[in-house]
């Protein structure tokens, strides 16, 4: 079993990260992350453009963000671009985007178009 990188919620990493573990997100990250599963908690902000396959919001994420899972707990904020092929909302969750796409969708309009 892999385990997480932490970043603590009195810490700020800036700059590019690419790992293939999780990372759970107390602080403050502003860069560029490409990880499995990204936690970000509570506390935790993420500011630029992030790559996972699950992504899981109790805090904030301003950023474009490329994912197979996308979870917003009642506490999340996601404002940015998403590309997405699974994403479930709870409840006080807040999405705030110009552009949300299914890439499901995208890949099924991609094939009509072909045939």
């Amino acid at each position: 079993m892999k385990q997480s990188i932490r970043i603590t919620q009195d810490s700020f990493f800036k700059g590019i990260y690419s790992g293939s573990g999780n990372l759970e997100l107390y602080g403050s990250f502003v860069g560029s992350l490409h990880v499995k599963n990204l936690y970000v908690k509570k506390s935790g902000v993420f500011i630029g453009h992030v790559s996972a396959e699950n992504i899981i919001v109790e805090g904030e994420i301003n950023a474009d963000i490329q994912t197979e899972n996308l979870h917003l707990k009642p506490t999340g904020v996601v404002d940015g671009d998403v590309v997405y092929r699974n994403i479930v909302i709870d409840s006080g969750g807040m999405l705030k985007s110009q552009m949300v796409q299914n890439i499901s969708k995208m890949n099924n309009l991609i094939k009509l178009i072909k045939n």
